[in-house]
């Protein structure tokens, strides 16, 4: 990543929205990362990237094997422009090579369930990059990962019905899940390699011809 690059497409963004960009990045996460399982729902999907967004979480991972992921840009509200959706192609394996992705990038998976013969939030070890997997409203998680997650956890609930919103869910996970990770020791940052990359591919999204620009600014280098 050419940091010249950056300094230059930053000459056509505002001061302040430089500043937003550089609060926002101190803050972004990939320690933790959502998994959406074949969800179907627009609506639901919408909102869980936005709340992605609001909580510091950078990537996204979307499963595909019966339903096609769409989102709903009046949930959404601009959230996917900040974003790194990881989608995988709608088939059987799609959970498969979602999981293999992440156990190379040395996540540990954590599936949720509304059971509570298994571990709460509140007790799950975090000192580890965790991946947190959700399932369809009607079904929750695939027997596949079901039987693949390093370890299943629920929400504590203390009223007649059995499960939150997916949506809701995964508000009141990460919630919980960042606010323990950054009282930690844990080091949770993005690192500065990453920062770049990110304020560039921000950048480029936000400044009007920016593949001009960028264009230009190589060949002048040439």
């Amino acid at each position: 990543m050419n940091s010249g690059l950056n300094d230059m497409l930053a000459e056509y963004v505002t001061p302040n929205k430089q500043a937003l960009i550089d609060q926002v990045l101190s803050e972004r996460t990939r320690h933790l990362t959502i998994v959406l399982e074949d969800i179907y729902h627009a609506q639901n999907a919408s909102a869980v990237m936005r709340s992605c967004d609001c909580f510091g979480i950078q990537d996204l991972y979307i499963t595909q094997r019966l339903h096609d992921y769409e989102v709903n840009p009046n949930v959404v509200r601009g959230a996917s422009n900040w974003i790194t959706l990881n989608k995988y192609e709608r088939s059987e394996q799609s959970t498969q090579e979602c999981f293999k992705d992440l156990r190379d990038k040395n996540y540990r998976i954590v599936g949720t369930t509304p059971s509570e013969e298994v571990a709460s939030i509140h007790e799950l070890d975090l000192t580890k990059k965790t991946a947190i997997v959700f399932g369809t409203e009607l079904g929750g998680l695939t027997d596949y990962a079901r039987s693949e997650v390093d370890e299943l956890v629920h929400i504590p609930m203390y009223g007649f019905t059995e499960s939150f919103n997916i949506s809701v869910s995964a508000a009141l996970i990460l919630q919980e899940f960042v606010k323990r990770v950054k009282n930690s020791e844990v080091v949770w940052q993005l690192t500065e390699k990453e920062k770049e990359e990110l304020k560039f591919e921000w950048y480029s999204r936000i400044v009007k011809r920016s593949d001009l620009h960028i264009k230009n600014y190589l060949k002048e280098r040439s």
